[in-house]
């Protein structure tokens, strides 16, 4: 996997703490977010290192209004559209899809326990062949501290 899927996972992470407002939210405390994340892909020779990114969650940076802008950092190049958004007590769910021909589906679902966080994005390519199979990415997180 590389740079560009790297990338698109931090831009789904990043997505789907955007989809923490609906009503009320679950239990997250803002501040920095240490999140870790583990790429599971049926057929993979070797695991992958886990990937840890570092952000800032506020009350109202994580208000989504969309998902990630087709080209956004250069990547995502194909529209996208969120199907399904709840909140189920300290669960946020959600489900995307992107159109074109790197299309896929994808469902996440991420649980909140003021200052730690599980969970997973699956990730299904529209195509099927060599090369597009499922991936799982299993996420934890926790807040490391105040914003800078």
């Amino acid at each position: 996997m590389g740079k560009k899927a790297v990338l698109v996972i931090v831009l789904l992470v990043v997505f789907m703490m955007a989809t923490m407002a609906i009503a009320g939210g679950p239990n997250m405390n803002p501040g920095k977010w240490e999140i870790t994340t583990k790429v599971e892909m049926p057929g993979m020779p070797m695991k992958m290192p886990p990937i840890t990114t570092t952000q800032c969650l506020t009350k109202d940076s994580y208000i989504l209004k969309e998902p990630p802008k087709p080209g956004a950092a250069g990547e995502m190049k194909s529209p996208c559209k969120v199907t399904n958004s709840q909140v189920k007590g300290d669960t946020v769910i959600w489900d995307m899809v992107c159109e074109g021909q790197e299309g896929m589906t994808y469902h996440g679902e991420l649980t909140y326990h003021g200052d730690t966080m599980e969970g997973f994005i699956k990730m299904v390519p529209k195509s099927q062949g060599e090369g597009n199979v499922p991936v799982t990415l299993r996420m934890k997180g926790k807040r490391v501290g105040p914003c800078d």
